[in-house]
């Protein structure tokens, strides 16, 4: 946001449109002017007075009366302000004039009714009555900036230039109008009077003109006076300085005064106001420091020591990190480089010498620093966030220093230290204009491409038929290699050379959006679209989240969506189990195995989850406060770090979490604590569901234990991965299983089961089977059961996948229908019974066939697990 008084803009270039006018070109140049501010629309009844006498009140103390005229009529005004003297000319409100009640304002906001700033929201208005002041009569008012309503300023009466005339309507002198525009982040090149007056220019074709800089060198070469080294230059990639000595410090003149309180920046004194002046001019920020506070006479560039404090000038005291870039002199930091100056160097009503600074910052820096440390962004650091024209350092420097020599005396020092390790070189775009038609859907003459590219201060050159291409007037053509995907030599490409102020514009796209900016969007033609729509494909791997979904939400389950970015201490607790020298590793245990963000948002959310299980169990611990059964699955991407990659591994991955009692409370459930809860089997029960609505054979799928190496985050002996198999090939899908009591505890859950289970989604649109349609069997279906005596710790799963791949396709459903353990079972084995149904697709199976599929069953069974049969 930055507000644009037109008398002020008008100083670089002469305006021939109207305010709308100005306002909608620069809207529909990408500058969105939000409102016409008009100063001076309400000053009915407000003229310039001038100040005949002043004396002291005689009944008040803190009250003077002053004998003023409008140049036809003699008026006693009697007031509280001190800083009017005989000859001071300023507003003087007649009654009748409507005015901003201050008094009211400043009341408000004292109390607390009033936030903010204090000229935003609805305004408390008076009358200008005539009346008595402590017995004298007051015919007029004396008027404040904050009455008027062009700044809060309110300890003082506005005094005007010495040209302003006496009985002129206050409209006249001080009235004005102001653009109030909100620039998108990649416009801060329009932050500045000048930047704003490129664009005018380049919409109107008048010519902008910067300010004339003629600087008056009397003093000693300023390398004798300063010294200026950087230790960071990936943080400061320029840093100029000027010495200015014997300043007088005092209020800066009043045009520049009016200036800045129409731009809405406060006025401070002149050193000050000339820096905020120049960096609403040229757009540079600029720091002034008092010279005799610099100790050693030497400023360093650095990254902050941990802990190192800084008092800034708003006189808090912040403790900085190795992140923050300082400005320090041989024993202190002095400024928080690009953000806020310090206060142990700040201009002072005692300062007599100033160093005056002007730099180039690293824009991520700066607004990590200054987000992170302050609640408003200083208007040095909205400009350097958003990149600012590196060659501009040196000019606005020696800008400020002619108005400080001009306003505040002193005698500059010979000279500028200009430290810039890496000089800026420029660059080139080969921008072929067949990219115009393309995007826009336009045919642009080639003349016209290079006058709008040129209005913006771009170099273009047209490609000759020999390869080469000439800048301006260089001396020597550049020989340039012809591109591939077009011919520099088809006389449709120019090469592009990119201003320095320019730093957004990277890519042949930026060139075809200045282009259409300046052509203006509104008079490219709109068009229907045609041509016909490219053939589209099955994007499985969506089809397979949607059917996951619906699945899933049928079983009962809740979808949850969590940050892909998680904490170190999350993961940590995922291993709160694992402990001893031998203890297995996971793959996310260590730090330097995760995917770190460079800039994260906080400590909370600073690397990239290599596994769904910690946020599904953080989601389980917050939800389960209050619900005493939470069932949720999520999908999403998991990150794994690749040995000698930037990039990670992304995983589309499936995760399941289960816990609290198997029935939610009921008049047939009324006491949740003794009923049965939820386990691995319930969610087992879940995965097997989904897998076979996935159409992914059962035959196919198999669920081994898993030791405590294999997972430690889960329960031993309650714990099972799910293996596919196919062409004899064995694949893990994932895991199922209960969490170990340790990591339960480390989550805050209550101490109780809680099942989960994640799967890698991105590898089951290859195993889902394709649709194929049979019609249904009239032949009658065989059933037979089947109990199995085995030892106690062979899983249920392997025998019905042996039985599964020994019963050929005839065999269509093997069930485990009961399990038991106890006399005359022998003690270590188990009876497991399962039913299995015979499906003929050709004939009627005979009770010869069943009997021989059934024997080679039981021969496997015996033969690979030691099985033996009750009759």
């Amino acid at each position: 946001m930055i507000k644009v008084p037109l008398s002020w803009l008008k100083e670089y270039i002469d305006i021939t449109w109207t305010p709308e006018q100005l306002a909608a070109g620069l809207t529909l140049r990408g500058l969105e002017v939000e409102s016409l501010i008009r100063i001076g629309a309400g000053w009915d009844k407000v003229v310039v007075g001038q100040v005949l006498s002043v004396e002291k009140h005689p009944n008040a103390d803190k009250l003077v009366v002053l004998q003023a005229t409008d140049g036809q009529q003699q008026y006693q005004i009697v007031t509280g302000a001190w800083n009017l003297q005989e000859g001071d000319k300023f507003p003087m409100a007649l009654p009748g004039a409507k005015l901003i009640d201050g008094h009211k304002l400043v009341d408000e906001k004292a109390a607390g009714k009033r936030s903010g700033d204090l000229l935003s929201g609805d305004l408390p208005y008076f009358t200008v009555k005539g009346g008595k002041l402590r017995g004298l009569d007051s015919q007029a008012v004396a008027v404040a900036h904050l009455e008027l309503g062009i700044s809060e300023a309110f300890d003082g009466i506005v005094v005007l230039g010495p040209v302003a005339p006496v009985g002129a309507p206050l409209q006249e002198v001080l009235g004005d109008t102001i653009l109030d525009i909100d620039l998108s982040p990649n416009l801060g090149r329009a932050l500045s009077m000048i930047g704003i007056a490129r664009e005018v220019s380049a919409m109107t074709g008048v010519p902008y003109y910067m300010p004339r800089i003629a600087v008056l060198e009397e003093g000693p070469s300023v390398a004798k006076k300063i010294k200026v080294e950087i230790e960071a230059t990936d943080l400061c990639s320029r840093f100029s300085m000027m010495v200015i000595e014997g300043v007088k410090i005092g209020p800066s003149p009043e045009w520049m005064q009016r200036y800045l309180r129409a731009a809405d920046q406060p006025v401070i004194n002149n050193i000050v106001d000339i820096t905020n002046y120049v960096m609403l001019e040229l757009g540079q920020p600029l720091h002034a420091y008092d010279y005799d506070d610099i100790h050693g006479k030497q400023l360093i560039i650095r990254r902050a020591k941990a802990g190192e404090k800084v008092e800034t000038i708003d006189h808090v005291d912040h403790t900085l990190n190795p992140n923050v870039l300082l400005v320090a002199d041989a024993e202190r930091g002095v400024c928080l480089a690009g953000v806020m100056g310090g206060a142990d160097s700040e201009i002072k009503d005692t300062t007599v010498n100033v160093a005056l600074e002007g730099a180039n910052w690293n824009a991520f820096n700066i607004r990590k620093t200054a987000r992170e440390m302050f609640d408003k962004v200083s208007e040095a650091a909205k400009r350097f966030e958003r990149t600012v024209d590196i060659e501009l350092t040196t000019v606005a420097i020696r800008r400020a220093i002619q108005l400080m020599q001009q306003y505040a005396g002193g005698r500059i020092a010979k000279g500028i230290v200009d430290v810039y390790p890496a000089p800026h070189s420029h660059k080139v775009l080969e921008f072929p204009l067949t990219e115009i038609r393309r995007v826009l859907g336009i045919e642009i003459p080639t003349k016209k491409v290079v006058e709008m590219l040129a209005a913006l201060e771009f170099d273009v050159a047209r490609v000759r038929t020999d390869g080469t291409y000439q800048f301006g007037q260089d001396d020597n053509p550049t020989i340039i290699v012809v591109s591939e995907e077009h011919s520099l030599r088809d006389g449709n490409t120019l090469m592009v050379r990119v201003p320095s102020y320019r730093n957004d514009v990277t890519i042949v796209a930026d060139l075809v959006e200045e282009v259409a900016r300046m052509y203006g969007y509104d008079k490219i033609p709109e068009s229907p679209l045609r041509g016909e729509l490219p053939p589209q494909f099955t994007n499985y791997a969506i089809l397979v989240d949607e059917q996951v979904r619906t699945i899933l939400t049928g079983c009962g389950l809740s979808e949850v969506i969590t940050y892909p970015i998680v904490s170190l201490d999350d993961l940590k607790k995922l291993h709160r189990a694992v402990s001893g020298a031998d203890a297995p590793s996971l793959h996310w245990s260590n730090p330097n195995q995760l995917m770190k963000l460079a800039n994260p948002l906080s400590t909370e959310y600073e690397y990239m989850r290599p596994t769904l299980i910690s946020s599904m169990l953080k989601t389980l611990s917050e939800n389960r406060r209050f619900i005493e059964q939470v069932e949720i699955f999520e999908i999403g991407q998991v990150y794994l770090k690749r040995e000698g990659e930037l990039l990670p591994e992304e995983r589309r991955t499936l995760a399941l979490a289960i816990t609290g009692p198997r029935l939610p409370l009921s008049r047939y459930n009324p006491n949740l604590k003794e009923a049965e809860r939820l386990d691995f089997f319930d969610l087992k029960g879940v995965v097997e569901e989904l897998l076979r609505r996935l159409d992914i054979p059962a035959k196919q799928i198999t669920y081994e234990p898993l030791t405590p190496s294999d997972s430690p985050l889960l329960h031993p002996g309650r714990a099972a991965g799910v293996y596919l198999r196919q062409n004899g090939q064995k694949l893990k899908l994932g895991v199922v299983g209960e969490v170990h009591p340790l990591v339960v505890e480390a989550f805050d859950l209550p101490a109780e089961r809680v099942a989960i289970a994640e799967l890698d989604l991105a590898a089951v649109p290859a195993l889902m089977q394709r649709e194929i349609y049979q019609t249904v069997t009239r032949l009658p279906v065989t059933t037979q059961d089947l109990a199995v005596i085995v030892d106690d710790d062979t899983p249920a799963g392997g025998i019905q996948q042996l039985i599964r791949e020994t019963g050929g396709n005839l065999l269509t459903d093997v069930t485990l229908f009961d399990l038991y353990r106890g006399k005359p079972i022998p003690e270590g084995k188990k009876s497991l019974a399962y039913r299995l149904t015979f499906q003929p697709l050709e004939k009627t199976l005979t009770e010869d066939e069943v009997t021989k599929l059934r024997e080679k069953i039981e021969k496997r069974l015996t033969r690979e697990v030691g099985a033996t049969f009750r009759g």
